[in-house]
């Protein structure tokens, strides 16, 4: 592929979503939140650390390949 520059940083993203909302639901059952704001932060702080996580490893294998 030609264009891939942030592969990672799309994997990331939707994984961190994923994740977040789900660890957002587990969380809820622990302090008694509603479901649809626990879910909401979940997904917020998930795609958070993925944006992070994923911009990190496209930024290094960018100054690697030049």
């Amino acid at each position: 592929m030609k264009n891939d520059k942030h592969k990672f940083l799309s994997i990331f993203l939707v994984v961190g979503f994923i994740m977040g909302a789900c660890i957002g639901m587990i969380v809820r059952i622990f302090l008694d939140l509603n479901i649809g704001f626990s879910i909401a932060l979940g997904g917020g702080f998930g795609m958070l650390l993925g944006i992070v996580m994923g911009s990190v490893i496209d930024y290094e294998r960018q100054n690697k390949e030049r």
